[in-house]
């Protein structure tokens, strides 16, 4: 599924027809806000060293215990955003969602900017994990939405990709500024997500649910480039699912109304703990501090291998340099080279197969449920890891948390190449469905 993502971001481009171009300007104002979240996630890499240096704004250098809970805070706020998305996603819609983030989201940058204790500090790291869990809740599945199924797994590459952006910009500008600097650089650049999400259009699927038919096709005429008689086939397939799907209000059972929606919802969770098991967010919260301790078509199974190697070079390569003394000075490339393939491993593999599964396993009744629960699972992960990693490198060694990384990313891949995780790719959602329930097996199952 995932390995053809960069192929179709080639395709959607000089050759691609001009009817996706709706699309590609619809999705790029909605994952902007991932540029500034992930300029707020890597915003701890810089910023941390600079805490305990002559221009902190904190009277005193925090210990490793409170620069650990400056970097896990914003995971835990993370865990804020589903609580935020899934009780109020049937009645807002996914438009103005999107456009809440922007609420904690600044208010993140002003507190950072205002801070002079750790508390405030804190505060700011909070606000930005909700906004960072709304938009990751709320902006893949608009995209499952809006987006055509040629289309929808690039769509989906856009959004991991303005994170990497925001943080490439952190790693940038972090280490030639100031705190303040970085801070207020993060801060406007948010600004501009306000005009941006006001740019997007509410998703036909809600504007059906809603009984507002006319400007769903409206909207459905803008993001494929045709006329009302050529999106009516596509807007009465709304009509009828929701007229099918929604008799009733969601419930959190209908989750596990079938076996093949428990094991949807097995995959899709697993899979979003995996990617905070896997290291990323340790890796991005504390890149600059590790790189000094320590010195393309991808597919699912192939990213997973290859991080875990990854992870297990940087562990060999700790091990050697701090517990036995090696001079490994020959060989100082190695953490940096490694660390960047993860990163480019982690955007083109595995990075977006959970929230894309999300989109592709589940009825559109469940698929705002599940979504919230998998993001949920994801940030709980992230935050038990990011707040103990410095502890368990304190107390073990740094090589020994970079092998347990490689232990989770080898789980990772003995689960991508099993039977348990599914083909979706040019598969319908009924297919999909057979898969899931291997085809007899639709009973419901007995909680």
């Amino acid at each position: 599924m995932t390995s053809d993502q960069l192929t179709r971001l080639v395709e959607i481009g000089p050759k691609c027809d001009l009817r996706y171009s709706y699309d590609i300007s619809t999705e790029i104002p909605a994952s902007y806000g991932s540029l500034c979240t992930g300029m707020s996630m890597g915003w701890t890499s810089p910023v941390l060293p600079q805490l305990r240096g002559p221009g902190s704004p904190l009277p005193e250098a925090p210990t490793i215990q409170q620069e650990s809970w400056v970097g896990s805070l914003l995971v835990l706020g993370g865990l804020l955003g589903p609580l935020i998305t899934v009780p109020l996603s049937p009645y807002v819609g996914r438009r103005w969602l999107i456009m809440g983030s922007n609420v904690p989201l600044l208010l993140g940058w002003l507190l950072a900017g205002v801070a002079r204790d750790l508390p405030t500090l804190y505060a700011a790291r909070i606000a930005w994990g909700a906004a960072t869990g709304m938009q990751f809740a709320t902006v893949p599945l608009y995209i499952g939405e809006i987006a055509e199924d040629k289309i929808r797994g690039a769509l989906s590459a856009f959004f991991l990709l303005f994170i990497n952006v925001g943080f490439l910009l952190a790693y940038a500008i972090g280490p030639f500024t100031s705190y303040w600097g970085l801070t207020a650089t993060g801060g406007i650049l948010s600004l501009f997500y306000v005009p941006f999400t006001w740019l997007i259009p509410e998703t036909p699927f809600f504007l059906v649910y809603k009984g507002n038919i006319n400007e769903a096709s409206e909207v459905l005429q803008k993001l494929r480039g045709v006329s009302r008689e050529k999106v009516q086939p596509e807007l009465e397939g709304l009509q009828a699912m929701v007229a099918r799907e929604f008799k009733e209000e969601p419930r959190i059972s209908d989750l596990w109304a079938t076996r093949g929606q428990v094991k949807a919802l097995g995959i899709c969770v697993f899979l979003a703990m995996l990617l905070q098991l896997s290291g990323i967010d340790v890796l991005l919260f504390y890149m600059e501090e590790l790189l000094q301790k320590v010195g393309t078509r991808i597919s699912a199974a192939d990213g997973t291998i290859i991080m875990g190697v990854v992870q297990g070079i940087i562990g060999v390569y700790a091990l050697l340099d701090s517990h036995y003394k090696y001079d490994v000075a020959h060989v100082a490339f190695i953490p940096l080279l490694c660390l960047i393939i993860y990163m480019i491993l982690f955007t083109l593999g595995v990075g977006p197969v959970p929230w894309i599964l999300v989109a592709e396993m589940f009825p559109a009744k469940t698929k705002c449920l599940a979504s919230g629960i998998a993001s949920f699972m994801c940030w709980l992960a992230g935050f038990v890891w990011t707040r103990f990693f410095r502890e368990v490198a304190a107390s073990y060694g740094i090589y020994t948390a970079f092998w347990v990384l490689a232990v989770c990313c080898g789980a990772g891949f003995l689960f991508s190449v099993s039977s348990l995780l599914p083909e979706t790719r040019g598969k319908t959602f009924e297919q999909i469905q057979q898969m899931l329930n291997k085809k007899e097996d639709t009973s419901p199952v007995d909680v």
